[in-house]
């Protein structure tokens, strides 16, 4: 998972230092105007902002993400104890507004808890037919056996499972994994994905679950639960 983050404060910071140690993938920005170019463009599955933040109107930063994407997962951090502030945060569509120092173990665990309820997932265990993703600690089994999975491949096979049925290009996998950032040759992903169908494989399961469309991108498809049934 990524989080869209503006580190504009010490409080930020340390939010960002404690979601990397969690074992996400935190994009920083530098204010809200950049933030708000991120979130157009990027892939990311949460975003965290201090209402504090310097350049733009904190609330109709807020106000005009959730706008964009009603269904985002959107943290604000705060210093104060302000009840106003809090109230209009929320009125402008944050889910949560945290206060004081930021812990950020439990704003972690949130942003996994809200990620995989708006993919539809009710436990920490994102199952498709055997396979099954720990987003707690990000290790993928199938049938009880763990995939020998780089944290790029990881994050793959956690895109395919979130995004479940839905085809996922190859320019979304890079901007999720890269963020712009160093980007290798978009054929990376290629080899990313033939390495997790040798796993599933080497596990037991069927590689051909992550499906390739030519031309469109890949998906996880239905016959993994059909392979469990049967």
């Amino acid at each position: 998972m990524r989080v869209l983050l503006a580190e504009t404060n010490w409080n930020a910071m340390t939010a960002a230092a404690g979601l990397d140690d969690a074992g996400l993938l935190v994009t920083r920005v530098n204010d809200g105007r950049e933030l708000m170019d991120f979130a157009d463009f990027g892939e990311q599955n949460a975003i965290v902002l201090d209402l504090d933040v310097p350049d733009i109107n904190a609330f109709k930063l807020i106000e005009q993400l959730r706008h964009r994407d009603p269904l985002m997962p959107i943290y604000a951090l705060t210093a104060h104890d302000d009840w106003e502030s809090r109230k209009r945060a929320y009125e402008a569509g944050a889910d949560d507004v945290i206060s004081g120092p930021v812990n950020p173990a439990f704003l972690a665990a949130q942003i996994k808890a809200a990620v995989r309820r708006t993919a539809g997932y009710a436990s920490k265990s994102l199952q498709v037919g055997a396979l099954t993703l720990d987003t707690d600690h990000n290790v993928a089994t199938i049938n009880g056996q763990e995939l020998q999975l780089t944290r790029k491949e990881y994050e793959i096979l956690e895109m395919l499972v979130l995004n479940r049925e839905r085809l996922v290009t190859r320019e979304t996998f890079m901007n999720h994994l890269y963020a712009w950032n160093d980007e290798p040759d978009t054929r990376i992903i290629n080899v990313y994905l033939s390495r997790i169908r040798q796993q599933i494989e080497l596990c037991g399961g069927e590689p051909d679950i992550v499906e390739t469309v030519w031309g469109l991108g890949y998906r996880i498809t239905a016959r993994a639960d059909a392979a469990q049934a049967a």
